[in-house]
């Protein structure tokens, strides 16, 4: 996150009294605040309930078993298998904990849970 953008969301979140605090430090030393504030903010623990789709690919020529693909609608870029049921879902958790980690870690938004689904999977990261 660059430090005018978190210097904008800080603005959003603090007590009026702390902006005063700290408009009162000098540049080089509110960057320093600013920076333990984004280390907290990324260091701080979300947990989110996506609906993740399972799509039964029957077996062929080149995967004689067959499995699942796993989409998460509300999360596109995240596309996970798996062999079995459970091990697609388990992908599909640790899928969707690695985008939201890229998210934090960039300073993007995390999405809002999904509120319902047939297969609303839970991560914490």
């Amino acid at each position: 996150m660059r430090y005018n953008e978190l210097e904008r969301s800080v603005n959003h979140v603090l007590p009026q009294k702390v902006l005063e605090t700290l408009s009162k430090l000098p540049p080089e030393r509110l960057r320093m605040v600013l920076n333990f504030a984004e280390a907290s903010l990324i260091n701080r623990k979300v947990t989110r309930r996506y609906n993740v789709v399972l799509e039964w690919n029957e077996p062929d020529a080149q995967d004689s078993e067959g499995g699942y693909t796993v989409l998460v609608p509300s999360l596109p870029p995240v596309v996970t298998e798996g062999d079995t049921r459970e091990e697609a879902l388990a992908n599909a958790r640790e899928a969707i904990a690695c985008f939201l980690e890229y998210l934090i870690i960039t300073g993007q938004p995390v999405p809002p849970d999904d509120e319902k689904g047939d297969n609303l999977v839970e991560v914490t990261v």
